[in-house]
C-alpha cells in the first residue's frame, strides 16, 4: 500500500479509538444504550477489514505489474512499455533492470499489437528483491509460461536468475 493509504487508515483508527475513549470519559456509557459501544467496535472491525482488503488488492496489483512478456527481440511490461533486446540472452538482465526500477504507479502502457510484438514467454514474478551487495544474486521467484500456439502452454517455475535464463532458452 502507498504511504498515503496507511496514513489515512491510521487516522481513521485513531479517531475511532479517541471517540470510544471520549464516550467513556464523558460518561455516556451510563446514559446511552450499550448499542453505541457495539457500533463503535463494529466500525473499528470494519476499518481493520478495509486495511486487510486494500493491502491484499495492492499485493495482487503489484504482482500483475511485475508480469513481463518476452519476445525474441523485445520485452514488454505494463509500467515500462516495450524495451528492445540486443539479443535473446540479454532478456534476464533487461527484466531485472525493469523490476529494480518499478514504481508500481498507475500510468500503464498498452500492450503492443501482435504485428509489433511476438510474445513467446510470459514471466510472472511472485517475489523480487534486488541483490544486497556486489556480485550477489537477487532473490527472484516466479513462473515462466512458454506460449505454444499449437501444443498448449507450458509452465516452468524458477527460483533464481540462472533458472529463469534456462527456462527462456
Amino acid at each position: 500500500m502507498k504511504k498515503s493509504n496507511w496514513i489515512g487508515l491510521a487516522i481513521a483508527v485513531l479517531i475511532d479509538v479517541f471517540l470510544l475513549w471520549l464516550w467513556f470519559f464523558l460518561g455516556f456509557n451510563r446514559v446511552d444504550s450499550p448499542l453505541d459501544l457495539v457500533i463503535s467496535i463494529i466500525w473499528l472491525v470494519v476499518i481493520v477489514a478495509v486495511i486487510v482488503g486494500v493491502n491484499r488488492l495492492e499485493r495482487q496489483r503489484e504482482k500483475r505489474l511485475r508480469t513481463i512478456y518476452v519476445s525474441p527481440t523485445a520485452v514488454f511490461n505494463k509500467e515500462r512499455g516495450l524495451v528492445s533486446l540486443g539479443s535473446a540472452a540479454a532478456a534476464p538482465s533487461v527484466m531485472e533492470g525493469i523490476l529494480k526500477d518499478m514504481e508500481y504507479g498507475f500510468n500503464l502502457k498498452e500492450m503492443p499489437k501482435s504485428e509489433e510484438f511476438d510474445c513467446r514467454y510470459v514471466v510472472q514474478t511472485d517475489e523480487y528483491k534486488a541483490a544486497g551487495g556486489e556480485g550477489g544474486e537477487p532473490t527472484w521467484k516466479g513462473t515462466v509460461v512458454a506460449i505454444a500456439r499449437v501444443a498448449g502452454n507450458r509452465e516452468m517455475p524458477f527460483s533464481s536468475r540462472s533458472e529463469l535464463a534456462a527456462a527462456l532458452s
